[in-house]
């Protein structure tokens, strides 16, 4: 054992897009590829790393999954799918406890942070939300419009714009 004192944790704070700064170690961090790369860079700057394309909450679920991982290796680029995904306890109460929309923007940040585990679990997670289910229960789970919604939101778009257009010609007349 080495009589050398351990050198003292590091921490640093970031924000998402409702700029509510949330603190976390640097080994935490480091379980994001993106935001490892921007410590590097920061060099002790103490102002919150922004992370404008991600939502509060998806980042403070982010932010405590890699407390709780700090410090576990991180996988190594790999392109063939694994044959078998275990999901740990921790990570699956988590996930288990988010609805369609809250998971959708975890894989989100997940994916724009280079989160690769957490990445896993998530997808993971979606898939078996699939297992079993018949085709409109899929569609009310991953929100996907029946055709009558999309005519309907296709026409409502087409009505705006058509008002948009009509409301910027009659301010166009003639001025005085």
């Amino acid at each position: 054992m080495s009589d050398a004192p351990e050198s003292p944790e590091s921490f640093y704070y970031v924000s998402g897009q409702d700029v509510i700064p949330i603190r976390a170690s640097e080994l935490a961090l480091q379980q994001s590829t993106v935001i490892g790369e921007m410590i590097s860079k920061l060099e002790g700057s103490e102002k919150p790393i922004k992370l404008d394309n991600i939502d509060g909450p998806s980042l403070k679920i982010v932010m405590d999954w890699c407390e709780h991982h700090k410090g576990e290796p991180i996988p190594a680029e790999d392109h063939n799918i694994p044959k078998q995904v275990d999901i740990p306890e921790w990570d699956k109460n988590i996930l288990d406890s988010l609805d369609g929309e809250e998971l959708f923007n975890l894989v989100m940040a997940a994916y724009h942070l280079d989160i690769k585990q957490l990445l896993t679990y998530c997808c993971k997670t979606v898939a078996m939300m699939a297992k079993g289910k018949s085709p409109e229960e899929l569609r009310i789970i991953y929100m996907i419009p029946t055709d009558e919604e999309d005519e309907i939101a296709e026409m409502e778009a087409k009505e705006r714009l058509e008002r948009e257009a009509a409301a910027r010609e009659a301010g166009e007349g003639p001025s005085h």
